[in-house]
């Protein structure tokens, strides 16, 4: 039930990036929900704090409030800013209301912590600084007002040394936090990056084309727009690390693949198929536009000059997608047609 309240409905997960924002800016308007109505029947019943009591119901009012609004708005920027101001502008108005014994000196100091938690590292610091410049005025204009007997200088100067050190605490938490999350965020990128490449080519791995081709299924079927395919496959590949070494056959697939990159546009995919197949996915391309593609491909590859010294070519098979077709089908058919290629002599096209 608490868990349901505080991710809003379960509007948000563990992995979205507000998921911690949220799960504070709930707890801490509820917290001011109970605390504000607490208070506010204690002044009242037991201390006839007529003035402070009525203060605890608007605050427990604007707190519930603002925590309605959030769980039904879902809106974390908004949130945060009304949280921050109702915590801060309270917190100043009960320093005014307890001059000369300032009791609520030692509440400021759950200030800092919250806004850099809610407000990160730079902002939080702005919003902390502001809140204890506002802080000091108030209190150089009550001054003249306390009587020799009042709050005690040092004990004041206690509350101030120690806010600041809880500041330069919860900053460098802030700082190193933000450090780690930086660095763990490079990781996971270049996680999700291995995971969706071929390490020899650069180019995306079968997992990835997968995905991509089962996606551009779905988008052709949606707008009605045509996609093709072309399966390319090295002639006599086998040779090439027979009589010149597995080194010298990677070089020519890292070769190969910056001849596919050069000729694909911006909207095609090039990635490895396996060992020596190469995948080429074509949106908004019918099979004329994707075999001139693959033509291209074919003659550059036949008129480059390999590391190795001998000459390479490539046979192609192209596929253009049909109603009703899947992955399966068309891959099958592109199979089909690269077959066809190597049937009749290699290096050449077939559809």
């Amino acid at each position: 039930m608490l868990k349901h309240f505080i991710t809003n409905n379960h509007q948000f997960k563990p992995s979205d990036p507000e998921y911690r924002r949220v799960y504070l800016i709930n707890g801490m308007l509820l917290s001011m929900v109970v605390i504000f109505t607490f208070f506010f029947f204690i002044n009242l019943a037991f201390f006839e704090l007529y003035s402070v009591a009525l203060l605890d119901f608007v605050g427990a009012a604007l707190a519930s409030v603002i925590l309605r609004r959030f769980q039904l708005l879902n809106n974390v920027r908004q949130t945060t800013f009304h949280t921050i101001t109702l915590l801060g502008v309270f917190l100043l108005i009960y320093l005014g209301f307890s001059a000369p014994d300032f009791y609520s000196l030692y509440w400021l100091c759950i200030y800092p912590p919250l806004v850099f938690f809610l407000l990160g590292r730079k902002r939080g610091l702005f919003a902390t600084v502001l809140f204890f410049a506002l802080q000091a005025l108030l209190l150089s204009w009550l001054e003249p007002s306390w009587p020799s007997e009042g709050f005690p200088l040092e004990a004041l100067l206690n509350v101030v040394f120690a806010t600041i050190c809880l500041v330069l605490l919860v900053h460098y938490y802030e700082v190193s936090r933000s450090e780690v999350m930086q660095a763990l965020a490079a990781q996971h990128q270049q996680l999700q990056r291995l995971s969706v490449t071929d390490t020899l080519t650069g180019l995306y791995n079968r997992v990835k084309l997968d995905d991509i081709l089962s996606r551009e299924i779905a988008r052709s079927v949606r707008h009605q727009s045509p996609f093709s395919v072309i399966l390319a496959d090295l002639d006599f590949f086998k040779a090439v690390n027979d009589d010149f070494g597995h080194m010298a056959g990677d070089q020519a697939l890292i070769s190969f693949s910056g001849i596919l990159l050069q000729h694909c546009r911006e909207l095609d995919v090039a990635g490895r198929w396996g060992g020596e197949e190469f995948l080429v996915i074509c949106p908004h391309t019918d099979i004329t536009g994707a075999k001139l593609l693959a033509e291209r491909i074919r003659s550059t590859v036949a008129n480059h000059d390999f590391a190795h010294g001998k000459q390479l070519t490539v046979s192609l098979g192209v596929a253009s997608f049909m109603r009703d077709d899947d992955a399966n089908i068309i891959l099958k058919r592109a199979d089909d047609a690269l077959y066809r290629a190597k049937s009749n002599g290699r290096n050449c096209v077939e559809i």
